[in-house]
């Protein structure tokens, strides 16, 4: 299959020269290619004064060109009731957390849907890996925060909808870029794309490598993606996306105690070091969109997506401590949308279905100090996704919309045991249920909206949830069962004199939360389990100002009162205890600048509460605050563009934990983040022609 996407990337690569050479002798250069239509978080246009959600809208602005670009948080900065950890450890993943469901992972995104320009980055089982994620490429980024599972079933925090850089509108341009940075940070970016008549593309390509500020941190990868728009008729269009990402080195230095982070907070733990903890990749994925609009307010469009994965990793323990699988993941998606009018009111109904299919032939061998020792467990994992679902959308009045929903969620999970010396584990389950949503926005001015929110939610485990038993056998954990949760959400929003703000304020509760624990015996393998009942208060607040002589600020506010109402955990009550890994109070700041000659500057500010790391809130994560500051130059000159740029990380110089491992044995729960540090980079803009 590796053959088969070189071949294609060279084939889109070559298409994209041949057409544009063909559009500029073609008789019908005057067509016009029709911007494509992003798909958001509600799965159709819509602007947020019409979502009775929070929603957070991020397009590229210029100081995102001039970031690291190894993370996506660095896109998605002052979001609030968002919170990211993990930024420097590549193997365990960039963890996301929206009102605190995601914070439990210890390894790439649970409770949270993905999409990349409407491809599905989250697996039928309810997993997101980032690998395939470049934050340099993304041009915009919509966050749902709040259930979306009567929308993309199996979560329970929200929706993050990406799309990457679109065709720029000039014939053939190329950008190069390049980073440097401390502690052996390189990392080297190359786009090119264009648009011709009908036909617009974007290649883009990417290699990052660092050696970490933690000893046995180094880690280097290469991504590619190939996106192809084509503006197949008037009224339909067709999107051809393929990406590669390949990974061959990435160490995992390990969370610590807090004895050891005062005593050498770059020291890597001795497990990690002693069993060579790290992991590799590598991924390939085509993605195929055709939409047709065959008439007037109607819209049908189908979606297929197919992935392989290659996964190697190491862990910081001998049985079974070396895992290795292939991964297959398909999926079909079918839309339709139609606007019409309803007892003389317009009113949106869209209806469509969501199948996915994951096929994972998993291995585990003993880790014999980083060599690869006897075979003990060998079986074929298998998940298959069905969701029909519906959504509508309706102005009863000149002021009320009425937004209304449900969704049917249907996964089946079959366990094929090829390791049978300790008895055969093969089995299934079946897991189903229905989510259903209903809202109101009322518009107080033009730009201003008053919405409340009522939804009911679905998550259930992942294949790596089940498998990982606490038993020791393999097959599923027949103890681990889906959360559901209840959600009410009541917001304002508005826009005055350039002035945008929102504040939110939620309560959800839910039943039988998934939790992550450790066994002294597996220290860094994480087992699952579930809490009786939770709940969850919060409020989020954001404000951004208007430009004013190019100067320009955000800053938001995060409160979240999250705590456990029945919970029994090795025979002992939890009840009253704060959810770990979330602080209760949370700020940032973002204040950015530009100046008409080319110079241009931004800081930001992060203020991050403590926050327990454990169940029994034995153990606590201290209060932080981080800064960056970025600043440099931009030249322009009619088809020419280049810059320069200089940015202190850390600039407080604070010392910090830059991610927590919720529940982890022997008190090995953080995982120290680099001090000051400087990084800059040049990048170059040319329109060839």
């Amino acid at each position: 299959m590796r053959t088969v996407i070189h071949f294609l990337m060279i084939l889109t690569g070559c298409t994209a020269m041949a057409l544009s050479a063909w559009a500029q002798e073609s008789k019908t250069a005057s067509s016009v290619i029709l911007n494509p239509i992003n798909i958001t978080a509600t799965r159709s246009e819509r602007s947020p004064e019409q979502i009775p959600n929070s929603v957070t809208q991020i397009t590229r602005y210029p100081q995102q060109n001039f970031q690291p670009g190894a993370t996506l948080d660095e896109f998605a900065r002052s979001t609030p009731g968002v919170f990211f950890q993990n930024q420097f450890n590549f193997t365990q993943d960039l963890r996301i957390a929206i009102r605190g469901f995601g914070a439990r992972s210890p390894f790439g995104v649970r409770g949270i849907q993905m999409r990349v320009d409407g491809i599905p980055a989250t697996l039928p089982d309810g997993q997101t890996q980032l690998d395939s994620i470049d934050p340099s490429l993304i041009e915009r980024m919509d966050i749902l925060r709040g259930p979306s599972a009567s929308l993309y079933g199996n979560a329970s925090g929200g929706m993050i909808d990406i799309t990457t850089r679109e065709a720029p509108p000039e014939k053939f341009v190329i950008m190069p870029r390049q980073v440097f940075g401390q502690y052996g940070y390189l990392k080297s970016e190359l786009f090119m794309g264009g648009r011709q008549g009908n036909f617009g593309y974007s290649l883009y390509g990417s290699h990052l490598q660092q050696d970490g500020w933690r000893d046995h941190s180094a880690m280097q990868n290469t991504f590619s993606q190939a996106k192809l728009n084509f503006q197949t008729s008037a009224d339909s269009d067709l999107m051809l996306v393929f990406r590669e990402f390949y990974s061959p080195l990435s160490k995992d230095p390990g969370a610590l105690t807090r004895a050891e982070v005062q005593a050498d907070p770059r020291q890597a733990s001795t497990r990690n070091v002693q069993y060579n903890a790290g992991e590799e990749i590598r991924q390939e994925e085509v993605g195929i969109r055709f939409r047709q609009r065959p008439s007037a307010g109607k819209e049908f469009s189908v979606t297929g997506h197919w992935l392989q994965r290659d996964f190697q990793s190491r862990q910081q323990f001998f049985d079974g401590g070396q895992v290795q699988f292939d991964r297959q993941v398909g999926g079909l998606m079918m839309q339709f949308v139609n606007d019409h009018i309803l007892f003389n009111r317009p009113n949106r109904f869209l209806i469509g279905v969501d199948y996915g299919i994951q096929n994972d032939n998993r291995q585990r061998f003993n880790n014999n100090s980083g060599a690869r020792g006897a075979l003990n467990l060998s079986q074929t994992e298998r998940v298959q996704s069905t969701g029909p679902f519906f959504r509508n959308e309706w102005r009863v009045a000149d002021k009320l919309d009425v937004v209304f929903g449900g969704r049917w969620d249907w996964l089946r999970y079959e366990v094929k045991d090829q390791f049978k010396s300790d008895g055969n584990q093969s089995g299934a389950r079946t897991v189903s249920q229905a989510s259903g949503t209903a809202g109101l926005v009322y518009h107080v001015t033009s730009q201003q909206q008053i919405y409340a929110h009522t939804a009911s939610v679905f998550e259930a485990p992942t294949t790596t949830e089940l498998i990982n038993n606490p038993a020791g056998r393999g097959g599923f954990n027949p103890n681990l069962n889906a959360q559901t949760s209840l959600s009410n959400e009541l917001g304002f929003r508005g826009n005055t004199a350039g002035f945008q703000y929102d504040t939110a304020v939620f309560f959800i509760r839910t039943w039988n939360e998934i939790t992550p624990f450790e066994l002294a015996s597996s220290p860094g393998r994480a087992f699952f389990r579930n809490a009786g009942q939770s709940r969850r208060i919060g409020v989020e607040t954001r404000l951004a100002t208007p430009e004013w002589k190019g100067l320009r600020g955000e800053v938001s506010y995060t409160f979240s009162d999250f705590e456990f109402e029945k919970y029994i955990a090795n025979d002992t009550s939890l009840k009253g205890n704060i959810f770990p890994g979330i602080p209760r109070h949370r700020w940032e700041g973002l204040l950015r600048y530009a100046h008409p000659l080319g110079f241009f500057g931004q800081l930001h500010v992060h203020r991050v509460g403590e926050f327990f790391v454990n169940d029994t809130n034995s153990a606590t994560n201290p209060a932080y605050t981080l800064g960056q500051l970025l600043a440099g130059w931009e030249l322009r000159r009619n088809n020419f563009e280049s810059s320069i740029f200089f940015g202190i990380n850390n600039l407080f110089d604070a010392q910090y934990n830059a991610n927590t491992r919720i529940n982890a044995a022997l008190g090995r729960y953080y995982e120290p983040g680099p001090p000051l540090n400087v990084f800059g980079g040049v990048r170059v803009r040319i329109v060839v022609f």
